[in-house]
């Protein structure tokens, strides 16, 4: 006889895989609370250009197809938060995958950048200026 969504198998998968995603997932609220902790580093796996027009402030930028032969340069010590472009974007999942495979703590923000946006956060880059709102200094890419 087939599983059914009452089945008992079933719920008890529901609730491994539920507590889980919310041990692994965050907010764009949750993460901007959490970005004041010195063990936490914000993580934006989209492409170059797109970190350049706009990122959370203070994150750094390690674009997906680069997080392979870059990743060692990612404090072990620390939560990483992988964010990408939206929430159906999965870019910030296979990055999250990634470094877990390799030992790293890491967390997803959910809904990506467009998410922490419509909650009406600040972005940095060329769109809103080139410098760190903490030290007015350039946000540094991580160096190939």
């Amino acid at each position: 006889m087939p599983q059914t969504m009452e089945s008992p198998v079933h719920a008890l998968e529901a609730v491994d895989y539920f507590k889980a995603k919310l041990q692994f997932e965050n907010t764009p609220r949750g993460v901007r609370e959490i970005m004041r902790l010195e063990s936490v580093v914000v993580l934006d796996v989209r492409d170059r250009d797109a970190y350049a027009r706009e990122h959370v402030p203070g994150a750094w930028n390690i674009p997906l197809a680069e997080l392979p032969r870059k990743a060692a340069s990612l404090p072990k010590d620390k939560t990483i938060v992988c964010y990408c472009w939206t929430i159906t974007c999965a870019l910030a999942p296979k990055a999250a995958l990634e470094l877990a495979h390799r030992g790293y703590k890491v967390q997803e923000m959910v809904g990506g950048i467009a998410a922490w946006k419509a909650d009406g956060y600040p972005v940095q880059g060329s769109t809103q200026g080139p410098e760190d709102d903490t030290t007015g200094e350039m946000v540094p890419l991580l160096a190939e």
